[in-house]
């Protein structure tokens, strides 16, 4: 007996319980419910009547495979609880759907071993494209299959060295450059860098093996900065994006004599590391101690002061991605890599040292 959408035995309704309420064959029933093929209307009517009395739903992804396109894309990202990687992921997801793709999300945490499972689980599950924050600028075997690639790929935020593959960056060097250059316009000499690294163990002073693109990006273009000025060299240090480490790190940092009077972070948790760490101390953001930060996240502009940033356009990053994706997988030829500007907002909390 067939009641409420289940069968004998309490099942959902598949397939051939339609047909058999609408008196067609399966054939009939699938071209009728699929939209393909020639099916007279009244048996249509007939079949999708059937269909709604049984509760019966369609296994979409199912019949994609059929047709060679499960209309699906995958997100591999390296910490979706970052403002940057969430609202990218936001951008991705709601580009995707206008152009009418789902999207299934993995998250890694920046580690390799979970971007690899990641890919597999969605090369398995047949998407028709993938969108990866790669957590290593030199791994990608798991991304190729037979020399090619293993799917239409977009990189997201990171570049892979030897790897021939569409990257959405932004221009961080340029942004770090751009961080720097206003501290030494101010009058800042004693400059700390805090630089954000998943292959970080603790607090490092020299830079760890195994970094991303964005690191090295950032770490040039500060140095970029400093490059022939009668200036000392900045004091760094690399920390895991985690707010324990960040604030152990700008502990270090703040703990140099001469203590630096104004800090780069290069990511939100090394930011709030910063705030941390100067809350401690009895020091003052935008006085004693000045700070930029890479990512315009929202409450770097209520804070007091409000924070100076570098902000990178996310979701036009993320944009532009699914739109160079959907062009791959459409077979229109492969698209250029996309490197978008990042901008200096100048806030309140780098001090004029010139001034006083």
């Amino acid at each position: 007996m067939e009641k409420n959408g289940k069968t004998g035995g309490d099942r959902p309704a598949r397939l051939i319980d339609v047909a058999r309420r609408a008196e067609v064959s399966r054939a009939t029933a699938a071209r009728a419910l699929g939209g393909y093929g020639l099916v007279n209307e009244e048996t249509r009517e007939r079949v999708a009547a059937a269909a709604r009395e049984l509760n019966y739903s369609a296994n979409v992804v199912a019949r994609a495979m059929r047709a060679g396109s499960t209309r699906t894309i995958g997100i591999v990202v390296a910490d979706i609880s970052n403002s940057f990687f969430s609202y990218a992921t936001r951008a991705i997801i709601d580009t995707a759907g206008q152009a009418g793709y789902q999207t299934l999300v993995l998250n890694t945490d920046d580690d390799l071993t979970k971007e690899i499972d990641a890919v597999r689980v969605l090369l398995e599950k047949r998407v028709d494209g993938l969108i990866v924050v790669p957590s290593s600028r030199t791994k990608y075997d798991h991304l190729v299959l037979e020399s090619d690639l293993a799917k239409p790929l977009v990189l997201l935020d990171r570049r892979v060295e030897g790897f021939d593959a569409v990257t959405a960056c932004t221009d961080d060097r340029s942004g770090a450059r751009a961080a720097v250059d206003l501290f030494l316009e101010r009058g800042h000499v004693h400059i700390g860098l805090l630089f954000a690294t998943a292959a970080a163990h603790g607090t490092e002073t020299a830079q760890p093996k195994g970094v991303v693109s964005t690191v090295l990006d950032r770490v040039a273009g500060a140095l970029d900065a400093v490059s022939g000025k009668a200036v000392p060299a900045p004091v760094i240090r690399y920390s895991r994006s985690e707010l324990g480490a960040s604030r152990e790190a700008a502990l270090e940092l703040l703990a140099q004599r001469p203590r630096p009077t104004a800090i780069l972070a290069t990511n939100e948790e090394m930011a709030l590391g910063v705030l941390a760490a100067c809350g401690e101390l009895g020091l003052s953001i935008g006085s004693d101690v000045s700070l930029v930060s890479f990512d315009d996240t929202p409450w770097a502009k209520v804070i007091a002061p409000a924070v100076s940033v570098i902000r990178r356009p996310v979701y036009e990053l993320g944009y532009a991605a699914v739109t160079a994706l959907i062009r791959e997988m459409k077979g229109d030829g492969k698209p250029a890599s996309i490197e978008l500007p990042t901008q200096l907002i100048d806030r309140f909390s780098v001090a004029n040292l010139l001034k006083k």
